[in-house]
């Protein structure tokens, strides 16, 4: 009897450590993107103005690498709907771009 204890203990014991991200490691990844995303919009900010005639914009670019960098620190789901509530109190005016981003996942 107590190894049928013992074997739905650490039958649960398992199951629990095997649990998905929970808000923290979300909000780590939030925090990730925020921290990378301004790090890249000052670089863009300081670099020399480009009178090639090209204006491209690099911001759906910079996002993926900053999320990737957040998916390889924090492992989150960038789909995951905690992920945009991390997103929305964390930084808000990254919001927009996340859930767009997370649209084409």
């Amino acid at each position: 009897m107590s190894k049928k204890f013992l074997a739905v203990g650490v039958i649960a014991l398992a199951l629990a450590s095997c649990g998905g991200p929970g808000a923290e490691e979300y909000n780590k990844a939030a925090q990730v993107i925020c921290d990378c995303m301004a790090e890249k919009n000052a670089e863009a900010a300081a670099a020399p103005a480009d009178d090639s005639g090209f204006d491209l914009d690099m911001s759906e670019l910079d996002y993926s690498l900053c999320a990737l960098d957040a998916v390889l620190e924090a492992r989150v789901d960038m789909s995951d709907e905690q992920m945009q509530k991390s997103m929305e109190s964390t930084c808000p005016d990254l919001a927009d771009q996340h859930a767009e981003y997370a649209k084409g996942l």
